[in-house]
């Protein structure tokens, strides 16, 4: 049996992928905040997680997730 390895940054790429991909990127928010670790700067992590958005899709992509 082979394992391998991934590491920490891949990691918590494809989780936060995949968070966003399941609970959409309002809950996925709430969801690390709640977490509430210190061990994430929000600051540095926001611009790849709205990568690609604007304020009117990500006002659409709320509006829906709360529906």
């Amino acid at each position: 049996m082979k394992i391998s390895h991934t590491s920490q940054k891949t990691l918590m790429r494809e989780a936060s992928e995949a968070l966003i991909e399941k609970l959409g990127i309002a809950k996925a928010s709430e969801f690390w905040a709640s977490l509430s670790c210190g061990q994430s700067d929000y600051t540095k992590i926001r611009s790849k997680l709205f990568q690609g958005e604007t304020v009117d899709s990500l006002f659409k992509k709320i509006k829906s997730s709360k529906k």
